[in-house]
């Protein structure tokens, strides 16, 4: 059976990214729901749209104080999409290869050698790791679950027991690098996809998803079932290199060209 899939989306606009990325889910035969807060001008038609308060309702979005990003809000919303629906969580820079079939109750991959990525994530409603990370909320003060040791200590001592604000914990301390903490705590990293499965190109390389005549399809083996793009590394490159156009003969480029043959741009 084909997972369902869903998502957050936080704004009222789509990009191409986001749009080739939907287009591969729904090319694949996996429903996609995107749940949004605010309505989305151009959803793309066969994508189905939820109130997002229907999951985690939230007065306002939590952002990471020195990026302004709201995937600290994501990633307390998959959390929450774990306790409260059946769906598979998937970030909307993922390009699905094949169709999400997995079995088990339980999807995550590698993303390189020590740690776990969550854009794409299932977890069983009962499981001690979702347990700890629906721990984490706006109000949440401590030390990142991934800082150990002599580090950890350090951080409490600083702040003279009182913790740091999730909102200033590093990048990544509420998203892949809790879910490894945790993963690792629970003796669940055995459950790990390899990283050719999910994350077959390492975020470092990202820039030959934009790099002309680089990757196709065709040049992922038979195990990957999707690649991630790591958009906000992908659209840094663009703007660092004056593009204001993915180019058409990328990989990134063929998925925007699909997109946009199946009436999504």
């Amino acid at each position: 059976m084909r997972n369902s899939l869903a998502t957050l989306w936080v704004g009222d606009w789509l990009g191409p990214i986001e749009l080739a990325s939907a287009a591969s889910f729904l090319r694949m035969g996996n429903p996609l729901t995107v749940y949004s807060y605010t309505p989305i001008a151009n959803l793309p038609p066969g994508v189905m749209a939820r109130d997002a308060s229907e999951v985690l309702p939230a007065r306002q979005i939590a952002v990471y104080a020195r990026e302004g990003s709201p995937s600290l809000h994501s990633n307390f919303f998959r959390f929450a999409l774990m306790r409260n629906t059946d769906h598979t969580w998937v970030d909307l820079d993922m390009i699905a290869l094949q169709p999400f079939e997995f079995e088990g109750e339980r999807i995550y991959g590698y993303e390189k050698e020590d740690q776990v990525n969550c854009a794409v994530l299932r977890l069983p409603k009962d499981s001690p790791v979702l347990a700890d990370l629906s721990k984490l909320n706006a109000e949440t003060r401590g030390v990142a679950p991934h800082i150990q040791g002599l580090r950890r200590a350090k951080y409490w001592a600083k702040t003279l027991g009182r913790g740091v604000p999730i909102d200033q914990w590093p990048w990544g301390s509420t998203g892949p690098r809790a879910l490894t903490a945790y993963l690792r705590k629970h003796d669940e990293l055995r459950y790990a996809l390899p990283l050719e499965v999910l994350y077959p190109i390492l975020t470092k390389d990202c820039r030959r998803f934009i790099t002309p005549g680089d990757l196709t399809d065709a040049s992922f083996g038979p195990q990957t079932r999707a690649v991630h793009l790591t958009a906000s590394n992908i659209n840094k490159l663009l703007a660092k290199e004056g593009l204001t156009e993915i180019p058409e003969d990328s990989f990134l480029g063929q998925h925007v060209a699909r997109a946009r043959g199946a009436g999504f741009l």
